[in-house]
């Protein structure tokens, strides 16, 4: 019956019949023969794959109506029948979805995600800290923890942030809130890539001690470091590379200058080959500039482990897509 389904929903795809994909997922999850549908474990990648579709033909906005045809088809059709359903990956999906068109609307999907993880945590059982602790790993709470500190932000001016946030919600920014995995080894040889060989050595220093800290739960020595690595590539870059000993207007040598003024020099120099490589990086500085004490007491989505480590993931996946498109166009 499961190779039956996918061999429709392939067909589905393949002509591009979205609509009739959708109806397939659904006629399935109401049956409950082959898939639980109170439970996303095993109907949400294959949402995700009809919804990837839809947005390589037609963009991420395209697949609004997808998503909220199938939280209606839930809402209205599968917990009359079988209780309540984790709705999680949805709220999430149509937050992703929305985010580029109204922050604001992004939020509230966001929350409505959140919220539903907690239920669904809560019914597990155990203490409020435990709920709560395990409801924030859930990638709708760390996208909330972005998307406040980003509102919040003083280095991205409001004028800015759509267009901050158009660069920032691409393919990198759903794989960094998955959480993938990114090999360490592969880091290093974007070092070797992107920076001066003399500068390679304390970039790779502090990228080791970056990846020590990060299997502690210690978060905010995370978001530091991640800080502390992206400035020593800048500063390997502005001083070695193109031999500038002081930022333009400062008096002062570049050696005391901070992740701000390096990553605004940067980006007046265009160094950066894409705009979601800024973006990933000014998202980083973003983190590593609300570090401040009262800034966190003032965080209702506080900086976690898992923040943290989607902190370091922006770093890495920008630095291993810078590295890829130095050697396409060295080819």
């Amino acid at each position: 019956m499961a190779h039956q389904m996918q061999t429709e929903l392939d067909s589905k795809l393949e002509s591009e019949d979205f609509d009739c994909a959708r109806c397939l997922l659904q006629n399935y999850l109401e049956s409950g023969k082959v898939l639980d549908p109170r439970s996303d474990r095993f109907w949400a990648p294959i949402a995700d794959n009809i919804s990837a579709a839809i947005q390589n033909k037609s963009g991420v906005e395209s697949t609004i109506p997808f998503w909220e045809g199938l939280l209606e088809f839930f809402i209205n059709k599968i917990e009359p029948v079988w209780g309540h359903a984790h709705k999680g990956h949805i709220y999430f999906r149509l937050g992703f979805a929305t985010a580029k068109r109204n922050l604001d609307e992004a939020f509230s999907n966001f929350k409505l995600a959140y919220a539903d993880d907690h239920t669904l945590e809560n019914a597990k059982g155990g203490t409020q800290e435990q709920i709560e602790l395990r409801s924030q790993n859930y990638s709708a709470y760390v996208a909330l923890a972005i998307l406040e500190r980003i509102k919040d932000s003083d280095l991205v001016v409001p004028t800015d942030k759509q267009h901050f946030l158009d660069q920032l919600l691409g393919p990198s920014f759903d794989a960094a809130i998955a959480g993938v995995a990114v090999r360490p080894d592969l880091v290093l040889g974007a070092f070797a890539s992107i920076v001066p060989p003399q500068a390679s050595p304390i970039c790779q220093k502090y990228y080791e001690e970056l990846n020590k800290a990060s299997s502690f739960p210690l978060p905010f020595a995370v978001v530091s470091l991640t800080g502390t690595v992206l400035e020593s590539v800048l500063l390997g870059i502005l001083k070695d590379s193109i031999g500038m000993n002081q930022l333009p207007g400062k008096n002062r040598s570049i050696l005391k200058e901070e992740l701000g003024p390096l990553l605004q020099e940067a980006i007046n120099s265009s160094f950066f080959p894409s705009p979601s490589i800024q973006a990933a990086f000014q998202l980083v500085q973003i983190f590593r500039n609300r570090l401040h004490p009262g800034n966190e007491l003032s965080q209702k989505y506080k900086l976690t482990p898992r923040v943290s480590l989607t902190v370091k993931l922006f770093l890495e996946l920008g630095l291993l897509e810078w590295q890829k498109t130095l050697e396409r166009n060295d080819k």
